[in-house]
């Protein structure tokens, strides 16, 4: 899995290479361009007739985009340097490579208030625009006449090329703070921010690519997020062994369901199944068991005693304690509405299950005036939504959402289990500390029942002795490769959740030994 650093800990990162690594700025200046230089003539093979401006401000981002120009000029491209501000301002590396360029001969003209609109004929005529203003260091919004020029940047709608982060962005909140260059790639130099991934800011950015730049791999304790990879998912899974049976894949306990919400219960049981455990009991309202009797068939059920709304009734609690007796995981929520006495019934039951739980939707809901019965759960991964998030903390969902990895990162701290986090991109929080962002999923997958699959999915594969954190990792990356998979194939927009199930199969295969 990738690294995902915050501005201080790339500084940090810089510095130990730098003083300990022996690795000099200049040097490290140096790999960044040349870098970036390679990567555009893999993009581009015609990279050497182009005109390509490349936008540079007074710091060390500047300074890999001096690096930049002398690259792409050494290949024969018409490179041109529009640097914000003077070069009597540049200090430090970035001076050596700016005075490198002049000498070079390459073109720099210096921007002003007054002389800015004097190039918009020359933006016009440029193929590529390189974004080498701001790095990782911004934490304000851009006004004035930096103002000016980002906004001149997105105006004339030219392939643009961000330099380790698009200038105008705060690197780590992932809040668009204030003007901002729209990229067509953006560079992460060394690893990923984390404004790369979190929205809205990586809606600024089409693309993002992580180049290697010289900075030895180390192992830093204090870097707790990091961006999950298909190989760290292929790894949570074992070849199956010949003379295996049902049992040795687990047994899933599914309570969900009331009137009008039998879906919920079906979708959970039937990702269950296809995820691989080898059985699976859904146990839900008497009067909601008439319709699994036939379909699906490889779902076992169990009629409950339930409230005269339909809804599981606290007369369940024995059958499911029952029920409850050598199962490998329970999932517990979806569609069981916030009915009183079914509230009651599952702080009842929570503190005397022994088995681990995925707790989603209503189960969720029914802690909203009870986050204390979380103390006795044995051990859990919670799948909330923003908004159910928002119950569960008392936080309201605009200051979850401006927060993502610290409000997941406190809560499975302070709760020691396993949050899930949904949303663009969905966070897993682990009682250590870590938080892994899930790089799959689309917005076609904002529909009824897509929890519900997602809730059924971490169950059956934990249920075949894989841990709630590696099934909550590898869930939530196969759950958004099923809605990748459907999008690719037809469309976000026409995606609906039995679309999800139908792409398991394949999703699943894609990592799978």
């Amino acid at each position: 899995m990738l690294t995902v650093l915050t501005a201080e800990q790339m500084r940090a990162m810089d510095q130990w290479a730098i003083e300990e690594m022996g690795i000099p700025g200049v040097v490290l200046m140096e790999n960044a361009g040349t870098a970036i230089v390679r990567r555009l003539q893999e993009i581009f093979p015609d990279l050497p007739a182009k005109k390509i401006i490349i936008f540079c401000g007074k710091g060390n981002n500047g300074g890999d985009g001096f690096v930049i120009a002398r690259h792409l000029s050494q290949l024969g491209a018409n490179a041109a340097v529009l640097l914000a501000g003077t070069l009597v301002e540049l200090k430090g590396d970035a001076k050596t490579n700016a005075l490198s360029a002049e000498n070079l001969e390459i073109p720099i003209q210096e921007l002003n208030p007054e002389n800015i609109n004097k190039f918009d004929h020359k933006l016009r005529h440029a193929d590529i625009f390189v974004d080498a203003l701001f790095g990782t260091g911004l934490s304000k919004p851009v006004t004035g006449f930096l103002e000016t020029v980002i906004n001149k940047i997105n105006q004339h709608e030219k392939y643009t090329v961000s330099v380790d982060i698009n200038s105008g962005i705060d690197s780590d909140s992932g809040k668009l703070i204030g003007p901002h260059v729209l990229s067509d790639i953006t560079f992460a130099l060394a690893s990923m921010k984390q404004s790369h991934l979190l929205h809205p800011s990586a809606g600024a950015m089409k693309k993002v690519e992580v180049l290697d730049i010289g900075i030895p791999e180390r192992d830093d304790k204090n870097v707790q997020i990091h961006l999950l990879e298909e190989e760290d998912i292929k790894s949570i899974f074992q070849p199956r062994q010949p003379d295996a049976h049902k049992g040795s894949y687990g047994h899933v306990l599914v309570l969900a369901g009331s009137r009008g919400k039998t879906g919920a219960a079906g979708l959970t049981a039937l990702a269950a199944l296809r995820s691989g455990c080898g059985l699976c009991t859904l146990a839900l309202p008497e009067t909601c068991q008439k319709a699994f009797e036939l379909h699906p068939m490889e779902v076992m059920t169990v009629p409950l005693p339930e409230t005269a709304s339909g809804s599981l009734s606290i007369k369940a609690k024995e059958p499911i304690l029952k029920l409850l007796e050598g199962k490998s995981i329970a999932a517990m929520g979806p569609g069981l509405t916030t009915d009183p006495e079914t509230v009651e019934l599952i702080g009842e039951i929570l503190p005397l299950i022994q088995c681990p739980l995925v707790l989603d939707a209503d189960a969720l809901n029914a802690l909203e005036k009870n986050i204390d019965w979380l103390d006795n759960v044995k051990s859990a991964v919670l799948t909330p939504h923003p908004k159910e998030m928002s119950r569960l903390t008392g936080m309201s969902t605009q200051e979850i959402q401006e927060d993502r990895i610290g409000v997941t990162t406190r809560f499975a701290q302070k709760h020691s289990l396993v949050l899930l986090l949904k949303g663009a991109p969905s966070l897993i929080g682990t009682p250590d500390g870590n938080v892994y962002i899930n790089p799959t999923g689309n917005p076609g997958m904002a529909t009824g029942g897509s929890g519900d699959v997602l809730t059924g999915i971490i169950a059956g594969l934990a249920a075949q002795n894989i841990s709630l954190k590696n099934a909550s990792l590898a869930g939530a990356y196969i759950h958004g490769y099923t809605g990748d998979l459907f999008a690719e194939s037809e469309s976000q927009t026409n995606l609906i959740a039995g679309d999800l199930l139908r792409n398991l199969p394949d999703a699943l295969k894609r990592v799978l030994p």
